[in-house]
């Protein structure tokens, strides 16, 4: 009989601790998939200077300068004194976390089963990345970027869901702090998110750093048919192509 209850307890604890769990989830990722490869018609060489606030947006940034290989350029971060270069290219990289209201009531009142399991807690994940293009011999500006990464985040473990799976012995106080407490951003979602989206996000980012040279070095009539043919392929936008015809236009 002790054997018995042993087995059912070890069977109820396992679909406890299975059912309180969400996979991590980015709903929105598919926004920063590219569709198409666009190659720069002339190899070019580029100069990457990283500025992040800690080693992980600095292998983010590394791996940007990576993927732009499959873009035609060769990369390197080797850029002082560096009389082989076309192009310097320093990227920035500010990351920001937040939770989310909403995970209060995943937990409160408590009463919905294994709710944050089904749902998942609420996190935004947000990367602001800078990016300034730079003629390596004059030092001329050729473009600059501002690329916002806004990634929506359902994750749940056990470490906070377990409030919920003890809301009726409580009353639901349990639920109460809990919900309190996991509206606020969970630090351990970091790595996972990261090591899922930054392969996506470096490419995305190479994309549009090759869009952007991709008519640099070219006579000027070249330049502005490329532009056309961003356009009409949807690559850049109406104003993008009016901006950088006009940039075309006075270096005339």
């Amino acid at each position: 009989m002790k054997k018995l209850c042993f087995t059912l307890t070890l069977i109820v604890l396992a679909a406890v601790i299975s059912g309180c769990t969400h996979p991590m989830t980015v709903t929105n990722l598919n926004n920063y998939h590219n569709k198409t490869i666009v190659q720069l018609d002339e190899r070019l060489r580029i100069g990457v200077r990283a500025n992040a606030a800690d080693l992980n947006g600095h292998r983010f940034i590394h791996a940007v300068g990576r993927d732009l290989l499959k873009y035609n350029a060769q990369c390197t971060t080797a850029v002082d004194d560096n009389e082989f270069i076309d192009v310097i290219a320093n990227i920035s990289l500010v990351s920001k976390q937040r939770g989310s209201g909403w995970n209060f009531w995943c937990d409160f009142p408590g009463f919905l089963i294994w709710f944050p399991a089904w749902h998942g807690y609420n996190y935004d994940f947000m990367y602001d990345i800078d990016v300034t293009l730079n003629d390596a011999k004059t030092g001329k500006l050729i473009n600059s970027m501002f690329i916002p990464v806004r990634l929506d985040i359902k994750h749940a473990d056990i470490s906070r869901t377990w409030v919920d799976g003890v809301a009726w012995p409580t009353l639901g106080v349990s639920a109460l702090f809990g919900g309190l407490h996991n509206m606020m951003y969970d630090p351990t979602v970091t790595p996972i998110v990261a090591q899922e989206v930054d392969p996506v996000l470096a490419d995305y980012v190479a994309q549009q750093i090759a869009l952007n040279l991709h008519y640099y070095k070219s006579a000027p009539q070249d330049r502005l048919e490329k532009l056309k043919m961003l356009l009409d392929e949807k690559l850049i936008t109406p104003e993008e192509y009016e901006m950088k015809r006009k940039a075309v236009v006075e270096d005339l």
